[in-house]
């Protein structure tokens, strides 16, 4: 069984279940040997609006095969290949994300992050705060942790985009990703990225910054998004001699089934 049907049918459920009243709830209501008319009249509306919920859900997924695991330029697959599948769970402008990465030549999935965040829109600024549970399986002395973030774009030439996560657990720190793109022609991209670190697993400075290309096209019922990639790392704040992160390239792969 995939990691998205393990995970979609318990997270329908966590959403149910959460919509549900609780035993506290429970409690305070009185027995009676026989319902009433209008409490019984109130479980059949229950009982029916349950369907129409889980019909509103939208679900999409997708999936990308990379090179290699790189996070903010700094490599943590020791330069495997990884596959990283992407599940979003959507309900109005609410969002459950569950997001994995998978390393073959282990057989491990080594890291787990769950996120829920809300989107709005503001004129042609659109912001998605949020908050991200991260767990790390099969990584020795590796803590779980947990963020807050603020994800931002603006409907602006070269569609700049910033995100800002605050790490209040194990990493102690922020670090954040500002981005800018343009498409060049009818399915060309290109973008680039400059990552920022402060205190975050006690490192500060820019670790790299990043240099992409790439496309989209359609084949059968995915979208295939193939890009290319030039990390360079200058040196700077924490990131000097042996903790400067080594310039390198990464190729990846994303499909993802068509809405």
């Amino acid at each position: 069984m995939s990691l998205s049907q393990r995970i979609l049918p318990a997270l329908i459920l966590g959403l149910t279940m959460s919509a549900s009243p609780g035993r506290a709830l429970a409690a305070t209501v009185p027995a009676t040997p026989f319902p009433s008319a209008d409490s019984a009249r109130s479980v059949e509306t229950t009982a029916a609006s349950a369907p129409q919920f889980l019909r509103s859900l939208q679900t999409s997924f997708d999936a990308t095969v990379a090179s290699r695991y790189l996070f903010q330029g700094i490599d943590y697959s020791d330069g495997r290949s990884v596959l990283q599948p992407d599940l979003v769970i959507s309900h109005g402008p609410y969002s459950a994300v569950v997001w994995g990465n998978y390393q073959p030549n282990l057989g491990d999935v080594n890291e787990v992050d769950l996120s829920l965040k809300v989107t709005r829109s503001f004129g042609r600024l659109t912001a998605s705060p949020g908050y991200t549970s991260l767990r790390y399986p099969n990584r020795v002395d590796w803590s779980p942790s947990q963020e807050g973030f603020v994800d931002l774009a603006l409907a602006a030439p070269f569609s700049p985009t910033l995100s800002v996560h605050y790490d209040f657990d194990a990493g102690d720190g922020a670090y954040a990703t500002f981005g800018l793109s343009r498409a060049v022609g009818a399915s060309l991209t290109l973008a680039s990225n400059v990552f920022y670190q402060h205190r975050y697993y006690g490192m500060t400075g820019f670790p790299a910054a990043e240099l992409k290309v790439s496309t989209a096209f359609p084949y059968g019922s995915f979208l295939l998004a193939p890009s290319l990639s030039r990390f360079v790392s200058p040196a700077n704040g924490d990131f000097t001699a042996a903790a400067r992160v080594p310039a390198g390239w990464l190729l990846s792969l994303n499909f993802a089934s068509k809405p």
